[in-house]
């Protein structure tokens, strides 16, 4: 099925931009700027794509773009940036260089930008996909279950970051309507969630491929679910389902984040990329010296909590000749690695913090030392490495902190657990982000976290 892919693939890589790396080969050149069109103001980070080729630029604090390496003739470019309406122009470029200058339309909001393409257009598969008559039944339910897992997968990414959210369900039918919405109290948004997961259990059949959602990846997002809402009895029995369906731990950790994306057993539910549709999620790990942005590159204090024979650390942090540090988990700045949405080593992360909580020491430690031994480190025993739950729980925590480094998981572990305001200094109202101004002037109703 397609569309979950396209949905997810919008979501997750929806706010990453790219730039193109230094080129020196010869041929036609295109630059021009990228201003707002209401205030004449120079975008800076704006993307600037030619359709069916791998040139890309992303545009400077003057709203400058430069491409180059470009076949003379007819394309197609195209220029978007979260909060503008997109821009495409069909051009025709002579062998020197051509200016082509684009100006962008501010979009309707932000949030919108980022996840209502998900949920919205779920909202409508939801309403529409039982009404077709070309679909077998299979296909009606396989898609419908597809749309409850990715409405459940995004209202549970907003609840961790924004606590209460308004919850949409259905589609609609005028901007009056729309703009009429409130916020609803995240328990809501969590019996909501629980619901379409629980839907989508008894209509999605297919168990593969690991790019489209599976029965495997229902039972992996319930236990995250159950999880995070503190019923660890459900989160075990979730994750044992996930585990009694045959997933196993890659053998190798980098293959997990090979650059051109792979299989593995670990596998659960990611999303694909291609050189055509690619991932930037690394050019903002990776250090401007190594051809990225290097904004959220990892910290002394992540470097120091690896031990130096954990065999993640090479794969994850990177420090060049100059003592620069990069964060290589996801190896390129613009390319063709998978995002793994969940995969197996969380699942067993879960479950050992679940058993941890319940007080089942021993089996939380079996658990979680499958994750130790394939980052080719010692495990632990009971009564020695570890003894009282607080032991545990420490070491499950640290074992998350490295495991799932980069991909999303931090931020909402230290919100979760109660450590993020003493961890990272901040006061406790910012454990939840503020809403985005746009929404509260779009829909008055839609009240502001405290502390903003």
């Amino acid at each position: 099925m397609h569309h979950s892919r396209f949905v997810l693939a919008v979501l997750l890589a929806g706010c990453m931009f790219v730039q193109t790396d230094p080129l020196t080969a010869q041929g036609a050149v295109l630059r021009g700027t990228v201003t707002d069109s209401a205030t004449q103001a120079p975008l800076q980070s704006a993307l600037v794509t030619v359709a069916g080729t791998d040139r890309r630029a992303e545009t400077n604090s003057a709203g400058e773009y430069r491409l180059v390496g470009l076949t003379p003739g007819e394309l197609t470019v195209r220029v978007q940036m979260i909060g503008y309406n997109f821009a495409d122009r069909q051009l025709v470029i002579g062998p020197g260089e051509t200016i082509a200058d684009f100006t962008l339309t501010a979009g309707v909001t932000q949030l919108e930008d980022v996840v209502s393409v998900g949920y919205g257009r779920v909202n409508i598969i939801l309403e529409k996909v039982p009404a077709l008559t070309d679909l077998e039944d299979e296909e009606k339910n396989q898609a419908l279950g597809e749309a409850h897992v990715l409405r459940a997968l995004h209202y549970h990414n907003l609840v961790k970051l924004y606590g209460d959210v308004p919850l949409r369900l259905t589609s609609p039918q005028t901007v009056e309507e729309a703009a009429q919405i409130t916020r609803s109290p995240a328990a809501d948004v969590y019996a909501q969630i629980l619901a379409d997961l629980a839907e989508a259990e008894t209509q999605v059949t297919a168990t593969e491929p690991t790019t489209q959602v599976t029965a495997g990846a229902v039972d992996a997002l319930q236990a995250r679910v159950q999880f995070y809402r503190g019923d660890y009895a459900a989160a075990i029995a979730e994750a044992d389902e996930v585990i009694d369906a045959g997933y196993e731990l890659a053998s190798d950790y980098a293959d997990l984040f090979d650059a051109e994306g792979q299989d593995t057993p670990e596998d659960i539910l990611k999303v694909i990329f291609t050189a055509q549709q690619f991932t930037n999620i690394g050019f903002y790990y990776i250090s401007a010296d190594e051809g990225g942005r290097g904004e959220i590159a990892p910290d002394q204090n992540l470097i120091d909590a690896y031990d130096p024979d954990d065999a993640r650390l090479a794969w994850s942090i990177f420090v060049n000749d100059d003592d620069v540090v990069s964060g290589v988990k996801f190896p390129t700045t613009f390319g063709a690695e998978d995002f793994h949405v969940i995969r197996f080593a969380e699942v067993l992360l879960i479950k050992a913090e679940a058993q941890a909580r319940l007080d089942d020491l021993a089996g939380a430690v079996e658990t979680y030392n499958q994750i130790r031994e394939r980052a080719e480190l010692p495990a632990h025993s009971l009564g020695d490495e570890v003894t009282t739950q607080a032991d545990v729980l420490a070491a499950i925590d640290l074992e998350r902190r490295l495991e799932l480094a980069f991909e999303g998981d931090r931020w909402a572990d230290l919100v979760r657990t109660g450590q993020a305001a003493a961890v990272l200094a901040i006061p406790a109202f910012q454990t939840l982000y503020p809403i985005p101004q746009q929404e509260t002037v779009v829909a008055p109703g839609i009240t502001q976290n405290p502390g903003y």
